[in-house]
């Protein structure tokens, strides 16, 4: 047994699977045509088609929706490459960018058939993702886990060293109590991985999507004092 306080510096994880509350579709509106009035009519009757489409939801008396919004449109041009240096007549380009939150993560899979079966849109993506609150509620119960495993680390030391008691003397965020010795273990961060559905005919059945949890993790450091 130490004569002496001995100090233990110890670090502290934790983390766990947290379904999510929210699904955000990404899709983009992309037309191409010899002119430009061509692109920007078909553009334009399609992100008239989607607004129509999230008009829909949003009167549905579920409230599926939380919030959308459907980017400005763009119109561009170019000249297609030639291997021999040849000038081809300009091509023309009108894009949009939109985004659907969805709090009802069950009405995703439908919009999303739907959604794709409008020419000239794409779902580029689906985040699924934690409102602000529900994740600042995950995030303290993981931080809590963490901090009871840097408790059980240094009891276990304690234990070894034969002292009869240990009290806490600093509890840190990762890198705090050694400043320019930070371990590699980052912030709490969350990760997460979705289903996605690829467009298909009308008669097709809808894809079910079963987001996979996220992952939320903390870390801690913390030093105890064991005499």
């Amino acid at each position: 047994m130490p004569t002496n306080p001995v100090t233990i510096t110890v670090t502290g994880h934790a983390e766990r699977l947290i379904a999510p509350n929210r699904g955000v579709v990404h899709l983009n509106i992309e037309f191409e045509a010899a002119t430009r009035a061509e692109a920007a009519d078909a553009a334009i009757s399609s992100a008239a088609a989607l607004t129509q489409l999230v008009g829909s939801l949003e009167k549905d008396v579920g409230r599926p929706l939380r919030r959308w919004s459907l980017d400005q449109m763009q119109h561009s041009r170019y000249r297609p490459y030639h291997p021999q240096g040849r000038k081809l007549p300009w091509n023309y380009r009108s894009t949009a960018t939109a985004a659907v939150t969805f709090r009802d993560l069950d009405a995703v899979a439908s919009f999303v058939d739907r959604a794709s079966a409008i020419e000239g849109v794409n779902i580029t993506h689906l985040e699924w993702k934690l409102t602000r609150t529900a994740h600042a509620k995950a995030l303290s119960r993981v931080r809590d886990l963490a901090v009871r495993d840097a408790l059980a680390k240094a009891k276990g030391y304690t234990r070894s060293l034969s002292c009869k008691r240990f009290d806490a003397v600093a509890l840190a965020d990762p890198g705090m109590l050694n400043a320019g010795k930070r371990p590699d273990i980052g912030p709490p961060i969350m990760r997460a991985m979705a289903a996605s559905a690829p467009a298909h005919d009308a008669d097709s059945p809808t894809v079910e999507l079963r987001p996979e949890p996220l992952r939320i993790r903390a870390d801690v450091e913390a030093r105890f004092e064991a005499y």
